[in-house]
């Protein structure tokens, strides 16, 4: 009987795209059945790799546009602009990502999303009425005001001069100036974690030290945030502490919901809905999800479990594949992951297992399937 698998994963960072890993998978279930069908959507929670997600679903065209990487350095981008609807995609990470910037230059206390603003502000030149932002992966902790100072909005200190560009500079705000152009446009943010912008789980001390912060930077860039969620309140009456997901991307989305009423929302949702992928879901036998790493932080909105949830509905089997795994899986397995498997076949460094990657999944793959074809 010819089986259909779904393949359904996001990328193995700083190692695989989500479309390789997908080809790897596919790869070592043919090693042992070529009648198996598989169909392979790389995927994405709403950050980085959206856009291809969106190219590969044929949801619009990418636009390539001159901007700025988060220390202000002059790069090209890209964004995505919808077929049928007035509206554009915008990924923070293609210019505001953290992954643009050497590891020794990385200080969110002067990286800004200014770059990513510029993205934006070409969209809407271009006639975007709606700006759907993808946010993950950024190098910045400035509460997305790089990306309103691009689009004409104003951040002075008690002089009256502009406040310097990135997080630290917000300790000195003490005005906020909107372009009244700005809230004719439908805002969106595109968002799957729940930390909120302020406290041991907020935007500073969760995500902080990966951006290259000290302690005693994490100090600063907490008070400079709490200062701004002060003023946010003072200038629009939105209380932005403690929103949902409102950490996400340094503060990005708590400042753009704040400043510009936009409206959080699951990335995952939004892409599968784009994409038809519960119908996808619907119609295969199983389904093989896979991440770099799958553990506790996973059931928070990341691709493996929120493909398991929805596959869970329509009582598919679900396969999670992973560079490495964590438990316990309790959770895991009740929200729809039916087994989980780590690539890693013996002992060996991260810089060997990233190197061997798609030759780890594919002989993961192919030992599953192997077993999944014995019992059928």
């Amino acid at each position: 009987m010819n089986q259909h698998v779904l393949i359904v994963c996001d990328s193995f960072k700083e190692s695989l795209g989500a479309k390789e890993v997908a080809q790897a998978i596919a790869c070592g279930i043919h090693q042992i059945d070529q009648t198996t069908t598989c169909t392979l959507m790389p995927f994405s929670d709403g950050g980085e790799g959206a856009l291809e997600v969106l190219i590969n679903n044929a949801v619009g065209h990418k636009v390539k546009a001159e901007t700025a990487d988060a220390l202000g350095r002059p790069i090209s981008a890209e964004y995505v602009k919808f077929k049928h609807k007035p509206a554009a995609w915008i990924e923070l990470s293609q210019a505001s990502g953290l992954h643009l910037i050497e590891p020794q230059k990385r200080d969110p206390k002067i990286t800004s999303t200014f770059g990513t603003g510029v993205l934006i502000k070409e969209a809407i030149a271009q006639g975007a009425e709606e700006i759907i932002l993808g946010i993950g992966g950024s190098a910045t902790n400035d509460a997305g005001t790089g990306i309103i100072k691009a689009l004409g909005g104003q951040f002075l200190n008690a002089q009256g001069h502009a406040v310097p560009e990135g997080g630290a500079g917000l300790g000195s705000l003490a005005q906020i100036i909107l372009p009244e152009e700005l809230r004719s446009i439908k805002w969106k943010v595109a968002c799957d974690v729940t930390n909120p912008l302020l406290g041991p789980n907020g935007a500073s001390y969760t995500y902080g030290p990966q951006k290259g912060a000290s302690d005693k930077d994490l100090e600063i860039l907490e008070s400079a945030l709490a200062h701004f969620a002060q003023l946010v309140h003072k200038s629009t009456g939105h209380s932005i502490e403690q929103v949902k997901g409102g950490g996400a991307a340094g503060g990005t989305a708590a400042g753009l919901f704040g400043l510009l009423n936009a409206e959080l929302i699951s990335g995952f949702d939004l892409l599968g809905a784009m994409t038809g992928l519960e119908e996808k879901i619907k119609g295969c036998d199983y389904v093989f999800t896979a991440e770099g790493r799958i553990d506790a932080q996973s059931i928070h909105g990341k691709v493996p479990v929120a493909v398991a949830q929805m596959a869970k509905k329509f009582n598919k089997p679900v396969v999670g594949i992973a560079g490495s795994i964590q438990g316990p899986f309790d959770r895991h397995h009740a929200l729809g992951l039916t087994s989980l498997f780590s690539i890693q076949n013996g002992p060996m460094d991260l810089d060997e297992s990233k190197d061997k990657s798609a030759e780890l999944i594919q002989d993961t793959a192919s030992r599953i399937w192997r077993l999944i074809q014995h019992n059928l």
